[in-house]
C-alpha cells in the first residue's frame, strides 16, 4: 500500500482510486476524498464494512457523491 501522501498527491492529479478501508486510517481516508472531490474524480473504498458507519458517513460528506462502498 502507498502511503499517504503519495495518495494525496495523485489524487491531485486527478487520479481515480479504489482503497482498501481497512489499510487506511479514517482520518487519511477524508484528506485523500476531499482532494478527490476538489478534482471532481472518484473514490472506491473496498472493505468499507470495516469502517463505523460514522467514519464513512464523514468521508462520504467530504466526497460528497464521488465515492462507492463496497461492503
Amino acid at each position: 500500500m502507498k502511503p499517504t501522501v503519495d495518495l494525496i498527491q495523485l489524487a491531485g492529479l486527478g487520479a481515480n482510486m479504489t482503497i482498501d478501508a481497512e489499510k487506511k486510517a479514517t482520518v487519511d481516508l477524508i484528506q485523500i476524498a476531499g482532494t478527490m472531490k476538489m478534482k471532481n474524480t472518484h473514490l472506491t473504498l473496498k472493505n468499507a464494512s470495516k469502517k463505523p458507519t460514522v467514519d464513512l458517513m464523514q468521508i462520504c460528506n467530504v466526497c460528497q457523491g464521488n465515492i462507492t462502498l463496497e461492503f
